[in-house]
């Protein structure tokens, strides 16, 4: 590697045990940075870039350190040899720095980082995708402003291996360096969605990679390519740099992982989404198309013994990648017979979730033209939590069984566990249903009906999830959603909506069972409509006759913290021409009888519908009642 000196401004090569103590730079690029080739230019000092290199420079001077690394000079970016091989060791050369300089040209000293919001918080060093390993590779942190002035919040000091026969600068046994130690993980937490944990010791073993993933889940590169480049280190892999290949790079990093490691937690994404939030997190796809598709799974762990979960049997077989799809040994399990819906159980710990107790499934169905072995994810159902004693029930609403979940020792000599299934999981259509499941009549053998959905759309809601998964979405001539109805009126689909709550953080969900006679709905707390129906049943067969809903009409309020607003949401059904039609209504009432206004258009809670048009109009019905219309 390339180092500069801290006095004479010139590079020196070094490898292996000769590398020297240096301290290490982390920022965000500007317009003109100084490139290897500048620095033979006589005018490379007058560059915007180069007042980070001369205080990069003289911080290193004062903290006893010759050398510093800074990668838009250190590296020779012209070539694609050195550039390959720059970018697969640079989470190596980060950890082993003796400091790494944190330059964020948007922050003044004065600042206060814990103040909400404050220039620290926003800065644009934590949006980029590059610095997600800077900051979580180095031993030694230290942040500075755009004046090289430290910023008063402390340092982090790891307890990683040792550097090189404890070669490290006195400068950092001063213990006043780190009197905020503790507030700045928390902040740091707050502002990454990192745990504290994996910022604190710089030891990140214990999480899966979807963790990995999530915490890069909000970052940005210059380069799509670059979202999966600047990940090789923390997911410990590496392979070579092809720029062009865009959205490909993030598939092959996920490939590169399930060669290194068992680890079938990539097979979590799209844990914890609906349809508005990332709309092609429930295509049918083997594999994530970013690290966004794993954004809620920030602080997921290895499940890692028999004696953490007893009843998730370890995978001793590979996992491969073939030109079928993904092959792989992972316990399955039917849930749903007649619509032949199962679920794959990942080896998953999601801490704050019951830990053990609670499994994380993915819901799967058999492909089309496949083998008995071949699967797909089911459509409009993806991976949610299920508790260990509706998981694996052997014995119907039984308290035993409830004990028996809580005590790892006896739940092994009592319940059978699942078998590890060879399976490939395909990126195939889903196959339908044979005919043959579907009770006849005079009339057709499957029918269809339209759910047509533009006024509960109008209203601020969106689809969460459906069940079973023969639903599609057609946007022709308005949001509809044709169900797949068996001739005999057998056949059920639920649907779950929500909506960002008024007046608080969270969503409003509600869900609806459709048959082709009765229609039902209620006020639920399940965005997965295939979890609520688990929850519901009385064992691990799915019961669609189960499902708790009685009413025809809705009708539920929010109130402002103050009491002085109301939103009441109506929620109705409208029989039209062998159609249903959801009505849906938000009005907002005012309980000042001072007030101007009597009625005013609900806004929704920022974050998951920011893209949704406020424009919309309010119009006077008959009877009173305020119903949303787009214009």
């Amino acid at each position: 590697m390339r180092l500069l000196h801290v006095y004479t401004r010139e590079l020196e090569e070094y490898n292996g045990e000769s590398i020297p103590p240096y301290a290490i730079l982390s920022h965000t690029w500007c317009e003109h940075e100084v490139t290897l080739q500048d620095l033979s230019k006589p005018n490379h000092k007058g560059y915007q870039g180069y007042s980070k290199i001369e205080g990069c420079c003289q911080q290193a001077a004062k903290d006893g350190l010759h050398y510093v690394w800074i990668d838009t000079c250190c590296i020779d970016k012209s070539s694609s040899a050195e550039l390959s091989e720059g970018i697969n060791s640079m989470f190596q050369w980060y950890r082993n720095s003796a400091v790494c300089y944190i330059y964020l040209s948007d922050v003044f000293a004065t600042d206060d980082p814990f103040s909400t919001p404050s220039e620290f918080r926003q800065s644009r060093w934590f949006t980029r995708g590059w610095t997600l390993q800077e900051l979580l590779a180095p031993r030694e942190l230290v942040f500075f402003d755009r004046h090289w002035d430290e910023i008063q919040i402390g340092r982090i000091s790891r307890s990683l291996r040792v550097f090189r026969g404890d070669q490290i600068s006195s400068a950092f046994y001063n213990r006043e360096q780190y009197r905020n130690r503790v507030g700045l993980l928390r902040l740091l937490s707050d502002i990454t969605n990192i745990p504290k944990r994996a910022l604190d010791t710089g030891d990140f073993s214990q999480f899966c990679a979807a963790a990995r993933f999530a915490w890069a889940a909000d970052r940005e590169t210059t380069r799509v390519e670059d979202r999966a480049y600047s990940l090789l280190g923390l997911l410990e892999v590496n392979m070579p740099l092809v720029y062009g290949e865009g959205n490909k790079a993030f598939i092959r990093l996920q490939e590169e992982v399930i060669k290194s490691r068992d680890d079938d937690s990539l097979l979590a994404w799209g844990y914890g989404f609906i349809a508005k939030e990332q709309p092609g997190a429930h295509v049918d796809s083997v594999l994530a198309q970013s690290p966004f598709d794993f954004r809620h799974c920030h602080s997921f762990q290895f499940l890692e013994t028999e004696e953490i979960s007893p009843d998730v049997p370890l995978t001793t077989t590979h996992s491969a990648m073939t030109n079928i799809g993904m092959q792989l040994a992972i316990p399955i399990r039917t849930i749903d017979s007649k619509n032949g819906v199962f679920i794959a159980i990942l080896r998953c710990l999601v801490p704050g979730s019951y830990a053990h107790r609670n499994h994380l499934v993915v819901p799967l169905v058999r492909t089309k033209g496949g083998d008995k072995n071949h699967f797909s994810r089911a459509p409009g159902s993806p991976p949610f939590l299920v508790r260990r004693e509706e998981l694996f029930s052997l014995i119907k609403d039984s308290k035993f069984l409830f004990f028996l979940s809580r005590v790892p020792s006896l739940w092994r000599l009592f319940i059978t566990r699942p078998i590890s299934t060879p399976i490939y999981l395909r990126g195939s259509p889903a196959t339908l249903p044979p005919p043959t499941n579907w009770p006849k009549s005079g009339k057709r053998d499957c029918e269809t009906m339209g759910l047509h959905i533009d006024e509960v759309m109008s209203a601020g809601y969106d689809v969460a999830s459906f069940y079973p998964p023969w639903i599609t979405r057609r946007q022709v001539n308005g949001n509809c959603l044709v169900i797949r109805l068996g001739s005999s009126n057998l056949a059920k689909f639920m649907v779950v909506f929500l909506r960002p709550q008024e007046f608080s953080t969270g969503y409003i969900f509600f869900a609806i069972c459709i048959s082709q006679k009765a229609y039902r709905i209620a006020r639920v707390d399940h965005w997965s409509a295939l979890g609520y129906m688990m929850e519901h049943s009385r064992s691990l067969e799915v019961d669609m006759n189960n499902h708790g809903m009685h009413q025809t009409e809705l009708e539920f309020s929010e109130e402002s913290a103050d009491g002085r607003i109301r939103c009441v949401h109506r929620i109705s059904f409208d029989y039209i021409f062998g159609d249903v039609r959801i009505k849906c209504s938000v009005e907002r009432k005012f309980t000042d009888v001072n007030s101007e206004l009597e009625h005013e258009p609900s806004a929704t809670s920022p974050g998951l519908l920011n893209s949704r048009v406020m424009s919309n109009h309010f119009t006077n019905k008959s009877d009173g009642d305020i119903s949303l219309r787009t214009p």
